[in-house]
């Protein structure tokens, strides 16, 4: 091809780059978050500029013929959220035009280098061509016909039934000796427990093990024996248990936070970002590689030469799928998701994402050695609701996939305390995360999954819905004249921001820019200074920002500090602290002299004043006003320190599970609310066809 015709894998066109090999899309150098459907249809519009894309091209590219989906709103939410995350509108656009009831076209100029053509040539240049060069074209056209023809059909789900019904709560990795499946469950307490089902349904039956708090992260390959794992409160203990029966046997010293077995006779886990392998009897500990980020889900192909695992990005939210040799070397990213298997017989790995507010499994075939193949590498969904799935397990026969399907919901409850019951309040409204007007008569809420803004009376009239997706809201809280509510929210463009929303509507402001996470906000009573920290960010300080001058400052030694909640009387500010280790205290900020205090010396989460100021509610784990390993919400008298049990979250059943903290709130006269789970949880056969 003449140098005239530019090639390229990463695509600029204004402040944004466009990397289409990784499937990643940068602002300014910050990568930024845009679910996988709404780059492919970038990658395509960008490998076309000026030119009409149709709505059927990228139907059949996005969405084979035996997808699952509907095509209409699902192009259409795509190219919302690529809209979203470039700052375009459909009315005045930029970078993507519609072309009505016909397609988009792409607008902007584009540059790049290396690749995959994206740009068109330049009108009035002639071109010279080499007999070389129309041989070279001719055989790649006639390797695009072949692939095209060769192409292999997406792998799909032909039905799926239901394994369990217990009703309980359920949680991965599943593993399975050939004829039962075992998988994890958290009964009230909580308390975590074994459990087992036969592959073709049934009853739950408990597999005993002599340990406190158990989990099952994995079975040797000739089904014989279960890895499990022990929670110390500080890791978990890694333990060896044969199937058929007996003690277990301890993994030497080790502590982790994720293992599975290794081909042969070993056991890989991880500790942080670190990955070691380690032999089962627990001895010649070897560190593998360091994946920069909290690792999991380890898993080695059939043929023991790959190693994937997962990665967590706290701050991005953010779930990857990673690639390495058997012995830690070319470590790579692959796609987003986790918690990915490989079928027997090593041909497709399915693993779980969640682009949107589900979550759905994705299969995506291996490189068979032949070109055309290579090209077809592309992940595909296999599932596409009602239910999310997670966790997937394919059969030892290749017939089926198992998985935990769920749906999600929550009921809100009131304790009340006189009588030590829970009641439904405000009709039973599913959400995460309450807010109250300062005169009682408004509510504010993040609706649960969907993690959308609403707000109404407390009698439940007036409801609107204040903001839509891709946003996603947490930590509402109303401003002390009830004009305004503050809130966390984060779009596919990076970490949670601080947004500030009108009462009636309208567009979401952020509060200020940052690169790193900013959540739950807090109101001064004069309604002038918002002041909110970083989460999982170490040494990162309060923030206060002036709500009329929009001036920044940060609160004088409150680094590591994180949560913060103003006192309704003005006089203090209460934050979770971590300076002192990984574990939060409880603080108090003097605001006149600017000097903090620690409240409370044991861990605790998510504090509360009371509506007077006279009391801090918070929630916690063992420590020496409650039992080990029990999760209560007691309060705190700030005039003398006076520490007072409320209620034991176990009494409430299954509670949902916030963004960042498992929340609690107050009513206007301070009864503590909860969101009780509601949702389902069960094990399904999906059966397969793969082609």
């Amino acid at each position: 091809m003449s140098s005239d015709e530019p090639t390229q894998t990463v695509v600029s066109f204004g402040p944004f780059e466009a990397n289409l090999k990784t499937q990643e899309l940068k602002k300014h150098g910050v990568r930024l978050r845009l679910p996988r459907q709404s780059f492919q249809i970038l990658a395509i519009l960008l490998q076309r500029p000026g030119q009409l894309v149709t709505r059927e091209e990228l139907q059949q590219t996005l969405w084979p013929t035996d997808t699952f989906v509907d095509f209409d709103k699902g192009i259409n939410a795509a190219v919302n959220r690529l809209r979203e995350a470039l700052g375009d509108t459909a009315d005045k656009p930029h970078f993507v035009e519609t072309l009505p009831r016909r397609g988009y076209r792409f607008l902007a100029p584009v540059s790049g280098e290396g690749g995959i053509a994206a740009s068109v040539p330049k009108p009035g240049r002639r071109r010279f061509w080499a007999p070389a060069g129309i041989g070279a074209i001719l055989a790649v056209s006639c390797g695009i016909a072949l692939w095209a023809v060769a192409r292999p059909a997406a792998p799909k789900v032909l039905r799926f039934s239901q394994l369990t019904s217990d009703g309980q709560a359920k949680d991965g990795p599943l593993v399975s000796d050939g004829s039962r499946i075992y998988f994890n469950e958290t009964l009230p307490g909580p308390r975590s427990v074994v459990a087992q089902v036969s592959i073709h349904g049934g009853e739950t039956v408990p597999y005993a093990v002599p340990l406190k708090q158990p989990s099952v992260w994995d079975v040797s390959e000739d089904g014989t024996e279960l890895l499990l794992a022990n929670d110390e409160g500080h890791g978990h203990s890694l333990w060896l248990q044969s199937i058929a029966g007996g003690s277990p046997r301890q993994v030497g010293t080790v502590m982790a936070h994720d293992a599975r077995f290794c081909p042969g006779t070993c056991v890989i886990y991880g500790k942080g970002g670190d990955i070691y392998s380690v032999r089962r009897e627990g001895t010649d500990p070897r560190k593998l590689l360091d994946a920069g980020k909290v690792a999991f889900s380890f898993r080695y192909s059939p043929d023991a030469r790959v190693l994937r695992f997962s990665t967590f990005d706290v701050q991005m939210d953010d779930m990857l799928v990673m690639e390495a040799r058997a012995d830690g070397s070319s470590v790579g990213r692959m796609f987003q998701g986790c918690c990915g298997r490989w079928t027997a017989d090593g041909r497709y790995f399915v693993y779980q994402n969640r682009p949107e507010a589900r979550v759905d499994l994705w299969a995506v075939r291996e490189n068979r050695g032949l070109w055309p193949w290579k090209l077809q590498n592309q992940p595909v969904q296999i599932t596409a609701g009602p239910l999310s799935f997670e966790e997937p397990l394919p059969a030892k026969d290749n017939k089926q996939v198992f998985a935990i399907g769920f749906s999600r919901r929550a009921e809100l409850v009131r304790y009340d305390q006189p009588s030590g019951r829970f009641v439904t309040y405000l009709s039973g409204i599913s959400a995460e995360g309450v807010a109250f007007s300062k005169d009682g008569q408004w509510v504010a809420y993040a609706s649960f999954p969907e993690e959308t803004l609403w707000r109404s009376r407390v009698d439940g009239s007036e409801r609107q819905q204040l903001t839509f997706p891709p946003l996603r809201v947490s930590s509402p809280l109303w401003s002390p004249d009830g004009g305004n509510i503050a809130f966390s929210g984060d779009l596919p463009s990076g970490v949670p921001n601080v947004y500030v929303i009108s009462r009636q509507g309208g567009t979401p402001m952020r509060v200020l820019a940052s690169e790193q996470s900013q959540v739950a906000p807090t109101w001064s009573p004069d309604g002038n200074v918002l002041v909110f920290g970083s989460l999982f960010v170490p040494r990162s300080p309060l923030y206060a920002v002036d709500q009329r001058t929009q001036s920044v400052t940060t609160l004088e030694g409150s680094n590591s500090h994180y949560w913060p909640r103003w006192s309704p009387d003005g006089k203090f500010i209460v934050a979770l602290d971590i300076s002192k280790g990984s574990k939060p205290k409880l603080s108090l900020f003097e605001v006149a002299t600017k000097q903090w205090k620690e409240l409370i010396g044991f861990p605790v989460d998510r504090p509360v004043w009371s509506h007077d100021g006279t009391y801090v509610y918070f929630k916690h784990q063992q420590n020496e006003i409650d039992q080990p390993g029990r999760e209560s919400v007691s309060r705190i008298r700030v005039s003398d320190r006076r520490i007072e049990k409320i209620v034991d979250v176990e009494n409430v059943g299954r509670v949902t599970t916030g963004r960042f903290v498992d929340w609690f709130e107050l009513t206007p006269d301070d009864h503590v609310l909860f969101g009780r789970d509601m949702s389902t949880q069960e094990i399904y056969a999906l059966d397969m066809e793969w082609p």
